[in-house]
């Protein structure tokens, strides 16, 4: 199961996964209203638009996660020298332990700092992104939809996992 650069023609699965990954990590972090306004329909034109419009990379393990990384869209940390950002990374329940192949797929060849998000109560996330060697730089309130959550925001200096 290796990772491979996801295409047009992978928007439907992107979008499956994308809302069966929401179903499985974030009952009890989000309400199941919000978790349902990220539905299969709301995916595929949102993994439309990233795919056409050649947002990032999308790494993609056939019908088991993908992971989606591009230029790091926050001034704060772009000054501190993370050009880059893991928008996304779900892996559905029969997918787990691929995780450090898809983050090293999508980390790509240029190699440089970067930044990735987890909902505070998060723990597998948040151990997964310790373990790969990511530093937790700081917490924030967020707001997904109508709900308000804490953001952790995690930085990386060097590739994972080295």
């Amino acid at each position: 199961m290796t990772p491979r650069a996801a295409t047009l023609n992978d928007v439907g699965m992107l979008a499956r996964l994308h809302a069966q990954a929401w179903q499985e990590s974030y009952p009890g972090l989000l309400p199941a209203s919000e978790i349902a306004a990220h539905g299969f329909e709301k995916r595929v034109q949102v993994w439309t638009w990233i795919i056409t419009q050649g947002i990032g990379r999308v790494m993609l393990i056939d019908d088991l996660g993908f992971a989606h990384f591009g230029p790091q869209r926050e001034d704060v940390f772009r000054d501190q020298g993370y050009v880059e950002e893991l928008f996304s990374m779900y892996l559905i329940r029969a997918g787990y332990g691929l995780g450090r192949d898809l983050l090293v797929a999508a980390f790509g060849p240029a190699g440089r700092p970067f930044t990735a998000c987890v909902i505070k109560g998060n723990s597998r996330a948040s151990a997964f992104y310790e373990k790969s060697g990511g530093s937790l730089l700081l917490t924030r309130a967020e707001k997904v939809g109508e709900t308000t959550i804490t953001d952790c925001v995690y930085g990386w200096t060097k590739p994972p996992f080295t």
